[in-house]
Formats: structure tokens, sequence, C-alpha cells
């Protein structure tokens, strides 16, 4: 008796001390991965030359400087430019997440041969680096169509790109989640197949269209490439685009980008914040082999 509760003692401090670790590291990478966060915020606070000559200070010499906010809304014209990523970034994640349900839906549940071509197809175009095709797709556009410096050319453009692996995502949940014998239910019941999508199939896709959400909201509000290849007039600029107003030929001003990088990425943090419980559920339930 004595030996056994000796083991349980042992094996439990042995449980104990791996908890502890573990706990341990991962408040460890916390730390690690927030550093840089949280020195964007305290240099956003000071001016240039501090941010220079003491990056690591915690507090301005002269106090706070709230300052570098106000100068970054005004000349960054932080409204306009906010404006811009709003109906950029939310008329792109509709029409991806509409479009690539619908579209995984008509892949999963018809058994045509052209569906299985466009599928293949789909998941193979995911492999092919963006810098390979900009050029060529910003001189089609540009010189053959003239339809640059247009949101509406970029929200096209946004929903070529984000399409394939939306469809790809929703292709394996609606095939490993969604029962087929919901579906005949609703048939007998007399719903069409367009019905049966929007209030059957469509409010069931909730945990991987949330996910895709997230990724979609992250990658295109932070995008900067495709923005600056597409939209060449200030009035157009996303806020990615609208920071280059602080960086000069022979000197950046540190405080005002520092405060406006904040000022870009607390939205982003608000909807991650409100979504981030679908999103490692989603993300395990879209990435099932078909």
């Amino acid at each position: 008796m004595a030996s056994e509760a000796k083991a349980v003692q042992v094996g439990g401090t042995k449980k104990t001390v791996t908890n502890v670790a573990k706990t341990a590291f991962v408040v460890f990478m916390f730390l690690f991965y927030m550093i840089p966060f949280v020195m964007v915020i305290i240099n956003s606070l000071k001016r240039k030359v501090n941010i220079v000559k003491y990056p690591l200070q915690l507090i301005d010499d002269k106090g706070l400087q709230f300052v570098n906010y106000a100068k970054a809304f005004n000349e960054m014209d932080f409204g306009t430019a906010f404006f811009n990523s709003i109906v950029v970034t939310g008329i792109s994640v509709v029409l991806i997440l509409l479009f690539s349900a619908m579209t995984a839906y008509l892949f999963v549940r018809t058994d045509w041969l052209a569906c299985k071509v466009f599928f293949a197809l789909m998941v193979a175009y995911m492999v092919v680096p963006f810098q390979v095709i900009m050029i060529p797709l910003v001189s089609i556009y540009g010189n053959i169509f003239g339809i640059l410096n247009s949101r509406i050319t970029l929200i096209f453009m946004n929903l070529g790109f984000g399409t394939g692996m939306a469809i790809f995502m929703c292709h394996s949940f609606i095939k490993t989640n969604v029962p087929m014998a919901l579906e005949e239910a609703a048939k007998i019941d007399g719903c069409t197949r367009l019905q049966i999508f929007f209030r059957i199939v469509f409010p069931l896709m909730k945990p991987i269209l949330s996910t895709l959400t997230i990724l979609n909201v992250l990658g295109l509000w932070n995008d900067y490439l495709l923005p600056n290849l597409v939209l060449g007039k200030k009035a157009l600029y996303t806020l990615p685009l609208a920071i280059r107003t602080f960086y000069g030929t022979f000197s950046n001003d540190l405080g005002k980008i520092m405060a406006a990088l904040v000022m870009i990425v607390a939205p982003i943090i608000l909807v991650y914040i409100f979504l981030q419980k679908y999103i490692i559920g989603g993300v395990v339930a879209g990435a099932v082999k078909s």
C-alpha cells in the first residue's frame, strides 16, 4: 500500500511539473509574439527622436504623445481610407462567402464531369504565386480594358483570388458535416434547390463561414500589393496604402507610422475577438480530405 501511495504521489508530482512547464512555455511564447505589437503601441506615444534613440523606453521624456494619433488621422485622411477599406473588404468577403458556398454545394451534390474538372482546376490554381501573374493582370486590366483605379475592379480581383481556398474548405465541410437526409426531407416538403441551400445548408455552414470570414478579412484588410497595383488615386486608397503618406524619400515619421498601424489593427482585433471561437472548429471541419 505504501509503495502504491508513493507511486501515485510521484505520478501526480510529475503531472504537475509537466503542466507547469507547458503553461510556462505557452506564456513565454505569448509574450514573445506580443512584444512587437506592444512596442508599436509604446512607440506610437513617443516623439520620433526618442523612438530612434531609445526604442525600448516606455514613456517619452515629455510624456505620452497622443498628438501622433491626431496628426496621423488627419494627414493620412483616415476617414476616407477607412471607408475604402470597409467597402472593399466587406463586399469582397460577402461575395467570396456567398459564391464559394454555392459553388461548393453544387460540386458536392452533383456528379457532373464539369464540376469535377473545375474543382480540380480551382484547387490547382491555389499553388500559383500571385507574383507570377500580377504584371500580366495589371497589363490586361490597365492597358487593354482600362478599368484600373476602381474599387469595383479591386473587389472583382479579390473575389477571383479568394474563392479557390474558400470553395475547397466549403466543399469538405458540406461533404462531411451536412447530412443528405435533411435535404431529402426538405425536398419532400416541397423546397426547391435554392430554398434547400439557403434554408438548410447555408445556416449549417456557420462554423466554416466564420473561419473564412476571419481569414479573408485579415488578408484583405492588410493587403498592400494588389491595391497598390490597382488603385492609383489617393481618394481610393485603402488603409495600408494611406500609411505611405508618412514615408519620405530620406526620412520616415515613425511616431505617426506607429499610431497609424495601431488604428489600422484595432478593428481587426475586434473582429477576431467576436469570431475566434469558430476558427479552430471551422478549420478542422473544412480541412478534412474530400
